[in-house]
């Protein structure tokens, strides 16, 4: 049996490395550049740094910012409506996953055509050539900038698809684009990040040349983010997270697990923060799975620092996530009496449950909604 294990995009990582970011697109023959961004980040200078060097590089830019916490086929269709309007023949995604992931879907439809609903789950493949794509990560989570695929909601089945879309040529990584993002956020991408790491060491599809580049990820942030939730300003905390979500990004081609899928319904029904999301069950993901790979979670727990007892390391999880500033179940509305709810829209997310390393039945998601809408309603 042949694996397959796709290496890019191009990285440039450290601080100062948003300077590479007009050079990169110049390289790539761009002149005009569509920048996807939250309004957010432009409006408190954080793109700046990629801005002045854009415009260094005698690139213009067009500036889309119609991007909000949960991005829907809405917004990719409006980038790709002023991508032609604009004449611009590049796209950069600059910001958390949400930005990131609409610049690269809005690269697939210009690329292969019709809707972003077509591409879902691989529907649709792009297999031509496509604009040039720089990816500008200013948090340290999703790991979108070094992934091909993204999450875009379907606002008429309130679902989350996952999409099949482009890989960027070129990454940016810089630090020091993430010192002035808040606490929740920096915790809520943080934990993400995690749940990447863990994901992929477990996934039904991982593979050897991920493993390394997630026990990486998993031992860098559990280390720097309670310092950077704590510091925004500790620049080598900001370092070792902005390196760990990268790693974490880069095993993710070894696939995930089920804790994405329990996220992906709140993110759809209650629309929180997709790292929020994944943290309320990042822990109760691991407990499930922990039977069937023990050895896999004593590897985990031995990068967590807790030797190699498997229950120890999600014990850190549990610890580590009640110590952040991040919301609880009940916290965002969530009773025991949206559990069913919750729980249809669960399995309608066929792509991360068939990544997790076992099958799980309705009525165990069912009780694991259940355990945890009763947890945050008491903490």
């Amino acid at each position: 049996m042949c694996d397959f294990f796709h290496l890019a995009p191009q990285i440039h990582y450290g601080r100062g490395a948003a300077a590479q970011t007009g050079p990169a697109l110049r390289d790539l023959g761009v002149r005009q550049v569509l920048l996807v961004s939250d309004p957010g980040v432009i409006r408190a200078g954080v793109a700046d740094p990629v801005i002045e060097s854009i415009k260094a590089a005698g690139i213009g830019i067009s500036e889309f910012t119609e991007i909000r916490t949960n991005p829907d086929e809405r917004q990719v269709a409006a980038a790709v409506a002023q991508y032609r309007e604009s004449g611009c023949d590049g796209v950069l995604g600059i910001g958390g996953g949400s930005a990131m992931d609409v610049a690269k879907s809005a690269v697939a439809v210009l690329a292969g055509g019709g809707t972003i609903e077509d591409y879902e789950d691989g529907a649709r493949t792009v297999t031509g050539p496509y604009p040039p794509l720089v990816q500008v990560p200013t948090t340290s989570g999703t790991g979108s900038e070094v992934v091909a695929g993204a999450i875009i909601t379907d606002s008429k089945r309130i679902f989350k698809m996952h999409i099949v879309a482009v890989p960027a040529q070129v990454a940016v990584c810089d630090p020091e684009l993430t010192r002035t993002l808040p606490a929740v956020p920096t915790a809520a991408s943080g934990i993400d990040a995690l749940a990447h790491a863990i994901g992929a060491y477990v996934s039904r599809e991982r593979q050897p040349l991920a493993d390394a580049n997630a026990l990486y990820g998993i031992r860098q942030i559990n280390r720097a983010l309670p310092a950077a939730v704590a510091d925004g300003t500790d620049i080598a905390a900001r370092e070792q997270m902005m390196l760990g979500a990268l790693t974490a990004g880069i095993s993710m081609k070894g696939g995930g697990a089920v804790d994405h899928a329990f996220a992906h319904a709140v993110n759809a029904l209650f629309d929180v923060h997709h790292g929020a999301g994944v943290a309320m069950f990042l822990a109760d993901g691991m407990e499930f799975n922990l039977p069937h790979l023990a050895e896999r979670f004593a590897d985990i727990a031995e990068a967590l620092d807790a030797g190699r007892d498997g229950q120890g390391g999600i014990q850190v999880v549990r610890d580590l996530v009640a110590s952040l500033p991040l919301p609880t179940l009940a916290d965002v509305g969530v009773t025991v009496a949206d559990v069913p709810a919750l729980t249809a829209k669960v399995l309608e997310d066929g792509f991360h449950l068939g990544l997790n390393p076992v099958d799980i039945s309705e009525s165990e998601i069912s009780r694991i909604l259940t355990t945890a809408a009763k947890r945050g309603a008491t903490r």
